[in-house]
């Protein structure tokens, strides 16, 4: 056997498998969890995280896209015969081309008008999507497992050295406070969600007293007359916050790098009327 032909058949069956790799990672890319959630529940699908996939599926679309080149170059008189006419003259018009120009059209334009099936497909992966986050939660705000322990347990109302003497109690160790929640989990075989679920319950007012002014509005907050609404709303714009009596203490809080207890506190220290606490 030549050596040319030894090539031609290793790059046939190297196309073949590197194409089998990226269809199977596109396809667990197709089902796993937002980033969000993925990331926090430390989510793993045949040992593998979304991360691993990812990498996977760029490596071999990379793989795909040179072997496919060399693969036209050992094949290029075939392919160049598929649209010549009778007459043995180059066409794009030769029927096989057409078909195939438009079925690859058609999944295109499908998909950017979402047409279905086309996008029963892509609204069955949203379903999966949600689904996963429905099981294993998401965070309390994004990227959360990549803040450190400190600054997290600053978000949900607790302090850092309450939350790693919670953690110990549970075996987890923490090194340093400025590690982040990631670090840690990892050091420990747990997920940035089981790290969560420790501290938590630790919470300032038990967690509910962040819970309930998270996702209260102002307008409800002025309404149980817990604040002023048109000094809240003012207080808020001049810190660069387009603040409605729709808008959400969590929304607010998170774009001001604060817990809603902080910035409910705040809004009684700039001169509000001192308020009475949420019960």
């Amino acid at each position: 056997m030549s050596t040319k032909t030894v090539v031609k058949k290793t790059v046939s069956l190297t196309l073949g498998l590197s194409f089998l790799v990226m269809s199977v990672t596109g396809l667990m890319l197709f089902i796993v969890p937002k980033g969000k959630v993925a990331y926090w529940a430390d989510w793993k699908m045949f040992g593998l995280t979304k991360e691993q996939y990812g990498d996977l599926h760029t490596t071999s679309m990379v793989l795909f896209l040179v072997i496919t080149v060399w693969h036209i170059y050992y094949n290029w008189s075939p392919l160049i015969g598929y649209i010549k006419n009778s007459a043995k003259q180059i066409t794009l018009f030769k029927r096989e081309f057409v078909i195939a120009f438009l079925v690859n059209l058609s999944f295109v334009a499908g998909t950017l008008l979402a047409l279905p099936p086309f996008q029963t497909v892509v609204d069955f992966g949203s379903d999966i999507k949600a689904y996963w986050e429905k099981t294993y939660g998401s965070p309390p705000y994004g990227h959360a497992e990549e803040s450190s322990l400190r600054e997290f347990s600053q978000r949900i109302g607790q302090s850092a050295q309450k939350s790693v003497a919670l953690l110990k109690e549970k075996g987890i160790t923490v090194e340093k406070k400025s590690d982040s929640l990631k670090q840690i989990a990892r050091d420990n075989s747990v997920s940035p969600q089981d790290i969560y679920n420790v501290i938590r319950p630790a919470s300032s007012g038990g967690g509910k007293e962040v819970t309930f002014l998270g996702r209260r509005t102002l307008g409800e907050l002025a309404g149980m007359q817990k604040i002023d609404l048109e000094k809240s709303i003012k207080y808020l714009h001049e810190k660069g916050f387009d603040a409605t009596e729709e808008s959400r203490m969590r929304e607010a809080a998170n774009t001001l790098g604060q817990t809603p207890y902080e910035l409910f506190e705040n809004l009684k220290a700039s001169g509000l009327p001192l308020l009475q606490t949420v019960e």
